[in-house]
């Protein structure tokens, strides 16, 4: 009998082959996925160290003068060029094999894991150094860094002084301003009184002092100016501030933009207005109109007080009255620091007035004087306009003084006493430069501590300029010091330099191609990556990483 035996061979072997390859194809995806996810990783290490060799790229020049961090800003470089410097940078961070080194020559040395290719990137966002944000943020840095602190508290407590009962007696004086108005008629009634004449000799021996009219002075300061009366005109820097061009948003925030505390300025009252906030003071110097912007503005003077230059400051710059131009805002460094000047002549005068109109010595000299004057005229009702004249002439030229003291680097009292004001009340005719400049050694230098029996030491130059600073805007400010820093760098380093291209911040996206075999089973949606498949056997993965560094 004959037997049928059925054979199936190769059931076990087909059964095998599709388990192997089952587990190929796991194995397969699961290293694919692992290069997909750990490529970005790789890649974004990579765009790191681009960021840093390119922001190293600094300009030096700008973080040595001025201690602020910019990159590019020079030859006309600007985003476009950092951009190509950023992707040839990270072209060669992952470039698996050196430059020269051939791939004939032991490829598996420089064996590529990932295969990255077709590298792309794009600068999403760009922030520049005088964006206000990034500005500021360089500044507190700055500040921190340096250990500075406020000086405002100091320049207070010297305005207010110790003494409560002076400073509301001070705050009546200043709210009596008809005397301090009648000073205008003063002008006019001189005037009155040089066209008529004056004799020589009026018949009594101790009028004699009399003779001459002190009112001529303000002739002599109207026509010569207050700037030849106390420093050497002929030594000043007449160079002019070019400044930046300002476009966009930029502008238009500026267009029309005019702070009171700015036009306050102009006023003829300003040296008074400042006076009253000062005395009405408590335990803040930063009320009405300097609350404004108070923080970011008292950062900002703290920066321009210590890295700009002024008349009584070393030049080593190109703009020796930078803090004069951000007070005043003329391109003339002159006619800026001439504004100032003649700011500070205001402050002074009104505040030697408040002194000399209480003194009983001066107020019967004064008085002796103005009877003298108008007795010609035969014109008594003009006595006490004289008067006030002469006292504010005398005012006048005791501000003179305190001026070039000043611009000595010398400390002047607030308010003055006594033992104080130089001006002597004989010596009222005889006011000259030279005079001034003897009178004006009595003050000390800005190292010695006191000067009037109070304890306090008084203000120096510096200080005024602080007080003159607060009373400005923070835009004013903030733009007057960007165009000083691109003027000064451009005369003494590079004319083609320009602060609005100094990037300070960046977010770059990177855009790559990763070659899978199985790319169908990367979901890169489910991970917030961009998946693009070139073709369907051996496909390729297109990820995006987004790297954001900048300076901080």
């Amino acid at each position: 009998m004959m037997v049928s035996v059925y054979k199936e061979d190769g059931s076990i072997t087909i059964f095998m082959t599709f388990i192997f390859l089952l587990l190929f194809a796991l194995t397969g995806a699961t290293l694919d996925s692992a290069r997909y996810f750990s490529s970005g990783g790789y890649v974004r290490s990579s765009a790191y160290g681009a960021d840093i060799a390119i922001y190293g790229e600094y300009n030096r020049e700008l973080y040595t003068e001025y201690g602020l961090f910019g990159c590019g800003g020079f030859n006309g470089k600007g985003e476009s060029d950092w951009l190509d410097r950023y992707q040839e940078i990270l072209q060669e961070n992952l470039r698996e094999r050196p430059d020269k080194q051939e791939q004939g020559i032991l490829p598996r040395r420089y064996a590529s894991v990932y295969q990255i290719n077709d590298i792309r990137t794009e600068l999403e966002e760009v922030h520049f150094l005088t964006e206000e944000k990034y500005f500021r943020q360089q500044l507190r840095k700055w500040i921190a860094a340096e250990g500075l602190k406020d000086l405002g508290g100091d320049l207070v407590k010297q305005v207010l002084g110790t003494d409560q009962g002076k400073k509301e007696e001070l705050l009546k004086d200043l709210e009596k301003t008809d005397s301090l108005e009648e000073t205008k008629e003063a002008e006019q009634a001189k005037n009155s009184v040089v066209d008529k004449g004056v004799p020589n000799n009026t018949g009594r021996g101790q009028q004699k002092p009399t003779v001459e009219n002190p009112l001529e002075f303000l002739g002599k300061l109207l026509q010569a100016g207050v700037l030849s009366l106390v420093c050497d005109t002929g030594s000043l820097c007449e160079r002019e501030i070019d400044t930046r061009e300002v476009t966009g948003e930029m502008q238009d925030a500026q267009e029309g933009l005019k702070p009171k505390a700015t036009q306050s300025w102009t006023t003829g009252k300003s040296g008074l207005k400042i006076l009253k906030k000062f005395l009405k003071q408590e335990d803040s110097m930063w009320n009405d109109e300097m609350t404004v912007d108070s923080g970011k503005k008292g950062e900002l003077i703290i920066y321009v007080t210590n890295m700009l230059e002024s008349y009584v400051s070393e030049h080593n710059g190109s703009v020796p009255y930078g803090l004069e131009y951000l007070i005043s805002g003329k391109k003339s460094q002159k006619e800026a620091f001439g504004a100032v000047i003649n700011h500070l002549f205001l402050i002074r005068t009104m505040t030697n007035f408040l002194y000399v109109e209480k003194d009983p010595a001066l107020q019967a000299q004064s008085l002796e004087t103005a009877t003298a004057l108008a007795a010609p005229l035969m014109a008594e009702a003009f006595i006490p306009v004289i008067q006030k004249g002469i006292l504010m002439v005398l005012s006048m030229e005791e501000a003179c003084v305190d001026i070039t003291a000043l611009l000595q680097g010398r400390r002047v009292p607030v308010f003055k006493s006594r033992g104080s004001f130089q001006m002597q009340y004989a010596q009222i005719c005889l006011a000259t430069r030279k005079l001034f400049v003897e009178k004006a050694k009595s003050f000390p230098k800005e190292g010695d501590r006191l000067i009037d029996g109070n304890g306090r030491t008084g203000l120096g130059y510096t200080q005024y300029l602080w007080l003159m600073l607060m009373m400005q805007s923070w835009d004013e400010l903030y733009q007057r010091t960007l165009d000083i820093v691109q003027f000064d760098l451009r005369e003494r380093f590079n004319q083609t330099f320009t602060l609005d291209h100094c990037i300070c911040r960046t977010k770059v996206v990177v855009t790559y191609d990763l070659p899978v075999l199985f790319n169908r089973l990367v979901d890169g949606k489910n991970y917030k990556d961009k998946i693009k498949s070139k073709n369907s056997t051996t496909g390729m993965l297109s990820r995006q990483i987004t790297v954001t560094y900048g300076y901080s």
